[in-house]
């Protein structure tokens, strides 16, 4: 009998590439074809073949540039349309690419793929238009790689009506009502994308009012920028805006300021605007004069920067609390930013939304953190907002290091009785190995609650006189946990108990009450690695399943010691051995996944596991030796970034406390300690260029004289050159 392989490569002989094999059909999504002007008109397109198995179809529905460049729209008449967002896209350029994706695969069933016309197109003049599709969305996967098959879809009429003022009126009411009514991301954007595609002065005007005051959350800040590029009466939107800035009651954001720049530059250069043609509208540009003439943009920047600034004082708690936060974002460099924020922030932070208050401590730590903050961070550990759950954890973990000593007590608190919304990342961040008078308190946790949090404090913090109690309360449980809190109790025994934790680790390794065999590996060694779990991980390297595979790879390279790199070798050499000949079964994502797709994953964790393990130095030779295992092209080019002609580059990315960054050749180093590790293993008399990251947070100069002090220590030089802009 032959293989399904064989099949598909004797079909691939008989029918041609060529857009016969697939049809594509375009339709309206609701089945109207009657529309307002301005009014969202939906279109699906139907991808299906009588080949099975062959073709794959990307269903993306956006890119974050915020056009795709899949399809052509041809529209007729096409000058009776216009292009929304050729402006933008001038000023801007290219494509940024990614977003989430589906592939669907043609034989059978057929692929349909949802998108709004208006993106691309606004249908001001009212009129019969016909529209059909060209398509670059299918691939024929019989190919490696893959090869696209342009189609083209029938085409279709529909007519667009006049003016309605009277529907226009109440589709903006409608807008409003379901923003205001935030009931999350998903209904919130439906009615902000009603007012960017009216392209009524009433919906610009409403767009100006709410850009940056509070519905970014909701994801609409993107589609009012889209909106006002739209509008038909520039030089209102711009007044608009421009009276925005010294609103007492308006917020204005950095995003606000930009587009006001933008949208101002182009006013008084209307040469500068691109011309639409057949040829532009509907898609991606790039390369317009405003893209060349970013100093015009950067002075008007600066002069409506100047204008916010004098007009904080007369604004409201809340407005001036958000552009005191926002204002950092139009200073000139990222050192700038970040001494602007420490000097203004803090102020205004307890006024900010929760949501922003939650990002700053969050994800923009090291552009505020300083002793001003201690106040505000009281007051949110003090006085726990109820609205906010993670808010108060994060307060206390900015807390404890600003002011370790002040916040000792807190965590000690928090510990002996975790509140809502505490996490391991904050109350495990004590020096202290263990904590024998909370012994009680975390074995009681344990007994009466199945909390992650008192599983996860039992792991970090509690001695083995406790280890009774935690086997009685969990020994009927193993294999039926879930993962987080499995990988807590064996990571704790295999602290106290080496033994105890093995025979553990065994059960939970045959359980398949979960899914949590799987990950099993990777999900302890990220808590603690131990020679216990490193004999395990390389057992698991043979393990018939892939996703197994993966966690003792990941679990070797992330944790293990030196002496995984050569096990970790030898298999992944066996799995070479086993897949050379089936590359073509390993394509990601696309026609016959399965089984045999996941195997490019593994392939993927051997490669980084062996290229940039933590326990380990490979140079130029050895990832050669790496590289020649690859089966797929993907692979190998991966392996090619990782060989470098110089691996002495030394980067520092961030050296704060809990965001420290330090690239090393291939290596990514999430602490100091992990990066002199790695210098150590160098041979004496290497000599390092380092360059640190112009705006890095955290003492970065502290951070690069540890790096040289301990370089010199052991025969290496470390020497530093300009930052990295």
């Amino acid at each position: 009998m032959s293989s399904p392989i064989a099949i598909l490569l004797l079909i691939a002989q008989l029918v041609p590439v060529g857009s016969s094999a697939v049809n594509l059909t375009v339709r309206f999504a609701d089945g109207r074809s009657r529309f307002r002007p301005g009014e969202i008109i939906s279109v699906e397109l139907e991808f299906n073949s009588v080949v099975p198995k062959r073709f794959a179809v990307d269903g993306a529905t956006y890119d974050r540039s915020g056009r795709l460049t899949l399809d052509d729209f041809i529209i007729e008449p096409m000058d009776d349309v216009s292009d929304p967002m050729l402006d933008y896209f001038a000023s801007v350029g290219g494509s940024i690419g990614g977003g989430i994706r589906g592939i669907g695969v043609l034989g059978e069933k057929p692929f349909k793929v949802t998108l709004d016309l208006n993106d691309r197109f606004q249908f001001a003049t009212a009129g019969t238009y016909t529209l059909r599709v060209r398509s670059r969305r299918v691939t024929d996967e019989t190919f490696n790689p893959a090869v696209v098959v342009p189609v083209e879809s029938n085409t279709i009429s529909f007519e667009i009506l006049p003016h309605d003022e009277t529907w226009e009126t109440a589709q903006l009411d409608r807008a409003r009502q379901s923003v205001d009514a935030r009931e999350g991301p998903t209904l919130g954007r439906a009615g902000c994308r009603v007012m960017r595609y009216l392209g009524t002065e009433a919906a610009a005007l409403e767009m100006v009012r709410r850009y940056g005051s509070g519905d970014a959350e909701q994801g609409c800040d993107f589609d009012y920028m889209a909106g006002l590029f739209s509008a038909p009466n520039r030089a209102a939107v711009v007044r608009a805006m421009e009276a925005g800035l010294r609103d007492p009651d308006k917020p204005v954001t950095a995003g606000y300021v930009r587009t006001l720049a933008v949208l101002s530059v182009y006013l008084e250069h209307p040469n500068f605007r691109p011309t639409p043609t057949r040829e532009n509208k509907g898609h991606l540009i790039s390369g317009g004069e405003v893209s060349i003439h970013r100093d015009l943009v950067d002075e008007a920047v600066s002069a409506y920067r100047d204008i916010v600034t004098a007009a904080l004082p007369d604004k409201t708690d809340r407005a001036r609390a958000i552009t005191l936060a926002e204002l950092p974002a139009l200073t000139n460099t990222p050192a700038a930013r970040q001494a602007a924020s420490r000097d203004q922030v803090p102020s205004a932070f307890l006024d900010l939304p929760r949501e922003r208050q939650t990002d700053l401590l969050a994800y923009q730590w090291r552009t505020i953190a300083g002793p001003a903050m201690l106040p505000a961070l009281r007051r949110l550990v003090s006085a726990p907002p109820s609205d906010a759950e993670s808010l108060p954890d994060l307060a206390l973990r900015r807390l404890a290091q600003l002011a370790p000593d002040e916040a000792r007590p807190l965590l000690l608190r928090q510990i002996r009785n975790p509140p809502p919304g505490a996490t391991l990342k904050t109350l495990g961040s004590l020096p202290d190995d263990e904590l024998p008078d909370l012994d009680e308190a975390l074995a009681a946790n344990l007994e009466h609650s199945d909390r992650e949090i008192h599983a996860a404090l039992v792991q970090r913090y509690a001695t083995k006189n406790v280890a009774p109690r935690v086997l009685n309360a969990v020994t009927d449980k193993i294999g039926r946990l879930a993962c987080s809190q499995q990988a807590s109790v064996l990571a704790y025994f295999l602290r106290v108990d080496d033994v105890t934790g093995t025979a553990l680790l065994d059960r939970a390794a045959v359980s398949r009450e979960t899914g949590c065999w799987r990950t099993l590996v990777s999900d302890v060694a990220a808590l603690r690695m131990t020679p216990a779990l490193e004999r395990r991980a390389i057992a698991d390297l043979d393990n018939t399943d892939p996703d197994v595979v993966i966690a003792a790879a990941k679990a070797l390279g992330d944790h293990g010691s030196g002496a995984a790199l050569q096990p970790l070798r030898e298999a992944f050499r066996r799995w070479h051995d086993t897949w050379s000949a089936r590359a073509a079964e390993l394509a990601y994502g696309r026609v016959g996944e399965g089984a045999h797709t996941r195997q490019s994953m593994v392939e993927d964790t051997f490669r980084q596991a062996i290229g940039a393990g933590q326990g380990w130095l490979l140079r130029a030779n050895d990832l050669s030796e790496l590289q020649s295992l690859c089966v797929t092209d993907a692979c190998r080019q991966q392996t090619q970034h990782m060989i470098q002609d110089d691996d002495t580059r030394i980067m520092v990315w961030s050296a704060a406390v809990d965001d420290t960054d330090v690239e090393l050749a291939q290596y990514r180093f999430s602490s100091l300690a992990a990066a002199e590790r790695m210098l150590a293993r160098y041979p004496r008399g290497t000599r390092f260029v380092l360059q640190r990251y112009d705006g890095a947070g955290g003492d970065v100069a502290a951070a690069v004289s540890e790096l040289q002090t301990f370089a010199a220590a052991r025969g290496l030089t470390v020497e530093e050159r300009q930052a990295a802009r």
